[in-house]
């Protein structure tokens, strides 16, 4: 991409509270940024923007200066790619609402090899730690790049493990990526570790922004589109790593879990996806045999259609999927016809229709999508 148009991608990126949505309504409405940085009111109202928004973009717009954009990028060793750029990753390109500007430090991984996102969470037990450090060296020291989030526990523990095997890791942060803004601060030594073994840092905010709460489950969908499949190593039932799993599943990716012992709360998380249809982990061999193309997703995908067949993940949703036909089906009359237990069935029948498919009809009805 020119510099003259990826300093407006920069300079729009600074406008506050505009957002990715909003950016990529820009990005689908307007030829080039320069286009959209000039839009007048009207032209914003016919992206799709509201009349608050527009008026607040043509106001914002004026503090905003899109040379010192770039000059302030181009001193920093941080760099910029637009989704107009053949250099965005292709995963990431696929999932609802990729970030339109990825700053990064480093060096965005080969596409052609497999990522996988690991998560969990920032309290694991000794058996996490243990069997997550086996795992994913084990993935690393088979060539697979593993994508995590550089916070404590399950994240540094991911990255960790990655770097002593001499692998590729990807630290996708909830603030910038130029040093003084790295979070956490007791993490800063990985990155560069992660550096200097061909990996990289990335993150959706400009150089300078600092870490704020709301950051970290929008960068999630970060974690998850750059990888084939995310694997839950360890996290409670309300763990912001589920958050991750569901945004692996929208985009149409595997979602992986290690069991864990019934009675730990730090396995609730893992073994409730699990039992939802999540493919369980025991080794590395279990991730390194699928197939690492990830499904389009069906219902949020810009421009795209899945015609992939649906292979079940688990003997639950095989028995749903074998009475699920193309009329809909009440879920009581599901539950008769496989005696799956009613609160089993609808976890069951949620990550199905998240994965796109079963579709939910109204009135607890479900119809098979494929």
């Amino acid at each position: 991409m020119s510099q003259p148009d990826l300093k407006y991608w920069l300079a729009i990126a600074r406008i506050p509270n505009l957002g990715s949505a909003h950016m990529n309504k820009l990005f689908r409405a307007f030829p080039t940024m320069e286009r959209a940085f000039s839009a007048s009111v009207v032209d914003l109202l016919e992206a799709g923007f509201k009349p608050p928004i527009a008026n607040a973009f043509l106001q914002e717009r004026l503090h905003v200066n899109p040379d010192q954009e770039l000059e302030k990028l181009l001193a920093t060793d941080v760099h910029a790619v637009t989704r107009r750029d053949p250099a965005y990753p292709p995963l990431l390109s696929k999932i609802y609402d990729p970030p339109p500007v990825l700053y990064y430090r480093g060096t965005l991984p080969d596409p052609s090899r497999k990522h996988i996102a690991v998560v969990g969470t920032r309290h694991p037990s000794s058996y996490g730690l243990r069997v997550g450090e086996k795992i994913v060296g084990d993935l690393a020291e088979a060539g697979v790049v593993i994508v995590s989030g550089l916070a404590y526990g399950i994240d540094a523990l991911a990255h960790e493990a990655t770097l002593k095997c001499g692998g590729t890791t990807i630290a996708v942060l909830g603030s910038a990526v130029d040093a003084p803004s790295i979070y956490p601060a007791g993490n800063r030594h990985l990155v560069s570790q992660i550096l200097a073994h061909g990996g990289a840092i990335v993150s959706e905010y400009p150089v300078g922004t600092l870490p704020l709460p709301f950051h970290f489950p929008l960068r999630n969908r970060i974690i998850a589109g750059l990888a084939h499949g995310t694997l839950v190593v360890e996290a409670a039932q309300k763990s912001g790593s589920l958050i991750t799993a569901r945004a692996a599943l929208e985009g149409g990716r595997d979602v992986y879990a290690i069991p864990g012992d019934i009675d730990s709360e730090m396995s609730e998380g893992p073994n409730n996806l699990i039992k939802m249809g999540a493919i369980p982990v025991t080794c590395a061999g279990d991730m390194l045999g699928l197939d690492p193309s990830p499904q389009p997703s069906p219902s949020k995908g810009e421009g795209t259609t899945s015609t992939f067949t649906y292979e079940p993940r688990s003997e639950t949703e095989r028995v749903i999927l074998d009475q699920l036909k193309r009329d809909p089906m009440h879920v009581d009359e599901i539950a008769r016809a496989t005696l799956i237990p009613i609160d089993s069935l609808g976890s069951a029948l949620t990550l199905l229709e998240m994965k796109g498919i079963i579709k939910h009809e109204g009135g607890r009805y479900y119809t098979r999508q494929k």
